[in-house]
């Protein structure tokens, strides 16, 4: 099985790392594959590509975004073009299955984190984000996914590189598709490490 981290963000939207940062530190804590998911745009992810590619790093990555839509987040992986931020759920999933992508509801409920409150956006993933690091609303984000059949992940929902790797999916092969069938274990982020992180946020701005 291949250990998997599927939710960073990257200095190319709100995380504080640089992409190079986040791969070296995924190298060192043994993760064989990464998706870098950056609001609204693939740059980061596209990096990363280049990066292993570059570097003759022994990590697959999969193209991945985090997609504002007008009722959520919804995390795409597998395209390799950018989706128009606030479009409706239904109208997201469609354009990423269109691409050949994989849609993942992000942290549904969480509103700090966008996330979707409308039941109806159950039906129109193929997965869902059942295990998020920073959410305290996994459990209705779990009863919703086994509600509408759909499987689930988790994520790390990583702003620096050293988040990466609180939560750990394992996938059979290197695909996206193999997302569909993941498999997960990892912790809730700490309050001192989620506010270190977020003051450390802030100060970089300033």
């Amino acid at each position: 099985m291949l250990r998997a981290e599927l939710h960073v963000h990257s200095n190319f939207s709100d995380g504080k790392s640089s992409v190079e940062e986040i791969i070296l530190e995924a190298l060192r804590k043994k993760i064989d594959l990464l998706s870098i998911t950056d609001h609204d745009t693939l740059n980061g992810s596209m990096s990363a590509v280049e990066f292993v590619i570059e570097e003759k790093i022994p990590i697959f990555v999969i193209p991945g975004i985090e997609i504002s839509t007008s009722s959520g987040h919804l995390l795409a992986y597998g395209i390799e073009k950018e989706i128009e931020a606030g479009l409706s759920m239904r109208e997201s999933c469609e354009i990423v299955r269109s691409l050949g992508g994989i849609t993942v509801l992000a942290h549904p409920f969480d509103l700090l984190r966008n996330g979707t409150l409308r039941r109806k956006d159950f039906s129109y993933v193929d997965c869902v984000e059942i295990f998020n690091a920073k959410s305290y609303f996994n459990f209705l984000a779990k009863r919703y996914a086994e509600k509408y059949g759909k499987r689930g992940i988790g994520g790390s929902d990583a702003h620096s590189a050293n988040q990466v790797g609180l939560v750990i999916n394992y996938l059979e092969f290197p695909k996206k598709e193999a997302i569909l069938n993941a498999f997960f274990d990892g912790r809730r982020q700490k309050i001192r490490e989620r506010v270190s992180c977020i003051l450390s946020q802030i100060g970089q701005r300033l």
